[in-house]
């Protein structure tokens, strides 16, 4: 979800994971005015289709990004052979709005969000709504959760790297 820290932990990520690894931030390459559910699934699909590529190199990709596992478990099924795994970093709702509001008082980004999705307001709105639900697909799954609501961004990469192992 957005506000939770992902693109915070991504220096730390890559400090703490050299060699074989490379570090992406899902959005990186610009997102298109309007991006919508179809270019967010053809961006997930791009992912997994360079992850692949780079396994067979021996190199891990790890993407900084916001992603449901549904829709991972039914795009994976065309690479039967690369494990793909997905943490969500979680937070208080209320800390992740006032993250979000902060962020956005910086009338570049707030442009840039409200160029992507219109109201910025209804962005942090329909984030904290949909929080709840997210946590609750990856809880069927059994994937990990981080809470990052009072955890420090390098803490939050440690146990991010320590749950790749």
């Amino acid at each position: 979800m957005s506000g939770v820290g992902k693109t915070t932990i991504m220096p730390d990520l890559k400090s703490l994971l050299s060699g074989n690894f490379e570090i992406h931030d899902f959005d990186e390459g610009a997102v298109p005015t309007g991006a919508d559910h179809s270019w967010r699934i053809n961006r997930t699909l791009e992912w997994i289709t360079l992850g692949n590529k780079k396994s067979t190199e021996g190199i891990t990709v790890v993407v900084c990004g916001i992603v449901n596992p549904d829709e991972i478990e039914s795009l994976n099924k065309n690479f039967p052979d690369l494990e793909v795994r997905t943490i969500l970093l979680d937070g208080d709702v209320k800390v992740i709005e006032r993250r979000l509001r902060n962020r956005n008082q910086n009338k570049k980004v707030k442009d840039d969000l409200e160029r992507v999705v219109g109201s910025a307001e209804a962005f942090i709105e329909n984030n904290s709504r949909f929080l709840p639900v997210l946590r609750e697909i990856y809880k069927k799954y059994g994937y990990p959760i981080i809470d990052t609501t009072y955890i420090d961004p390098k803490s939050v990469a440690e146990r991010v790297v320590e749950l790749m192992k």
